[in-house]
Parts: C-alpha cells; structure tokens; sequence
C-alpha cells in the first residue's frame, strides 16, 4: 500500500500571516495531549465522546486557543471539530508503519485477526487544531528507523497570533527492529530544535518519549542539544511546568507509570502551566498520558 497524502487540512486559512498583530495583552493557551487513540496500542476503548467533552471543556473553562494532539484518529478529530465549531482549524499528518523502508500509513482501526483498516478513510496520526485560522502546514522530513512505527513532525502557523505551532512524538528508545541497538530520539531531538529555533514566535511539544535530564545520565544524553530544554537565564526553551520547578529541567508526571514524558516548551514569556492531575481513586484517566495546557504571552500589556 503506498503512503497516503502527508496533509489533511480542514478549515483552514489559505497562505499568509495575519494582516494585523494581535492586540496588546493578547495571550495564547496551548493544550498538548497523546489521546492514545488507537486500541491495539494498548489504549482499551477508545472513548472518543469522552475526550472530545474533556476538550471542550477545556476551551471552555481554561480558554485553550490551540492542540497539538498525538496518537489522535480522523474519526476523532472529525467529532471535534463538529463540537468546537467552524472558526476552529485541524490539520492532520498520519503515522506510518515503515517495513524496511517502505512506508504504509497506519490506520486508526484493523479488521479482526488482519493488519487491513476497518475504515480507509479513518488513519492515526498528529494533529494541529487553531481556533482563529491556520496557516502553512508543513510536515519536515525527519530520520526515521527501517522497521518501526515512523511518528511525522509538522508545524504550522496560529493565524491570528502569529505563532508558530509545532507537535512532536520522538520515537520510542530502541524501537527499530531491524537495528535495535539505534536509539533516534537525540538526533530527532537535535532536528527539531534546528528547525523551531528558525521561527520568531514558537510553541512546541508533545509525546519526547524521553524522562527529564535530571532522571539519570542515560536520560540526560538524549537531549543532545542543550539549548533545547533550557534552564533560566541560560539558552534554551522554558518548559511548561519549569516554572513550578525553578532552576530544575524536571515537572509532574504526564505517563501512568508515574514519569514525565510529554512537553511544551516555547521562546514566549510563559504565563501559567496546567498538567492533568491522576484520577481520583477509583476512577481513571481517558489515556495514558496527561494533558498540558501552556498559556504564553504573545503581545504585552499596554502600559501607560
């Protein structure tokens, strides 16, 4: 089966940046979150009413302008936008299973006892949903292993804030079955950064598949570049939940197994970070991961 088309956008603006900045005291809320979407990734049930509510409540009480959501379905994303509205934009990039090389977009669900879609049209992948337009989607070539699941890298342009929003989901450690001795998250790491550091106004994140710097040497040396994940006053990205760690690259966790693997990072002043909390005993979150939420200051405040 050959590779499906990179980018499915829905409602989104055509090319260009908004003809006007924001407002001053225009401010940005950036919700991140691995959906686990897919049942034979060891999701369960993939309670897709559940999670759209949960969104949406989101954009309501926390005012979420922008996601950047991994391990998402078309399905999904399709009972999302219904729900958000029409002045919301998707753009969606699917996985794809790469068999020596040869690459095969993964769908969302297979039939019974095969590897073939229960639905052609409904794949996995990353998405980007805007509220206020989105422009110039790209999906950056990235290294990927020979046999293993293969994760895209996009980004695009929150049309009316000017900034650039960019969803990652690093492969897992050692994932390559033709290699596994390759571990490709620093090298996909150090490509990301390349790439983010050329926009002037830039939020990033997602799934690193990678514990903080502080959990251990063996962690620490995959974040190859060190002016990525930054510590205050020297280079680098002020993460999310940094600011509830002064001087620490660490956070809460986002992973059920009680570990920090997910991340939003940017070069705009940071306002104010929400990491999903666990579940109340007896109850249980709708994935594996928890979400982040990022709220960052685009323009300031007028002063007299």
């Amino acid at each position: 089966m050959a590779a499906a088309a990179a980018l499915v956008i829905v409602g989104a603006v055509p090319g260009g940046s908004a003809a006007v900045a924001p407002p001053a005291g225009t401010n940005l809320q950036v919700l991140d979150w691995n959906m686990c979407d897919v049942p034979r990734w060891g999701c369960g049930e993939r309670k897709v009413t559940e999670k759209v509510a949960l969104l949406k409540q989101k954009v309501q009480d926390k005012y979420v302008q922008a996601m950047l959501l991994q391990e998402v379905c078309q399905s999904t994303l399709t009972e999302l936008k219904s729900q958000l509205g029409a002045a919301w934009s998707v753009n969606f990039t699917p996985y794809h299973w790469s068999q020596k090389g040869a690459l095969t977009v993964s769908p969302c669900e297979t039939l019974p006892g095969t590897n073939q879609p229960k639905d052609a049209a409904d794949n996995v992948g990353t998405a980007i949903v805007v509220k206020a337009g989105l422009t110039d989607p790209v999906q950056y070539p990235m290294l990927q292993p020979q046999t293993a699941l293969v994760p895209p890298f996009q980004c695009a342009t929150a049309t009316y804030f000017e900034v650039r929003l960019c969803n990652v989901h690093s492969p897992r450690s050692e994932s390559d079955q033709d290699f596994p001795q390759l571990d490709y998250r620093d090298d996909y790491q150090l490509a990301v950064k390349d790439i983010v550091e050329d926009f002037p106004q830039v939020v990033f994140g997602g799934d690193f598949n990678t514990r903080t710097p502080e959990a251990g040497a063996e962690h620490a040396k995959v974040w190859k570049p060190a002016e990525l994940y930054g510590l205050p006053g020297e280079a680098g990205y002020a993460e999310c939940d940094q600011q509830n760690y002064p001087n620490r690259r660490t956070g809460a966790p986002t992973h059920e197994a009680g570990v920090k693997l997910d991340y939003l990072f940017s070069n705009l002043k940071g306002r104010w970070c929400v990491v999903e909390p666990k579940a109340p005993e007896g109850e249980t979150n709708l994935s594996d991961h928890r979400f982040l939420i990022y709220s960052v200051e685009v323009t300031p405040t007028a002063t007299a």
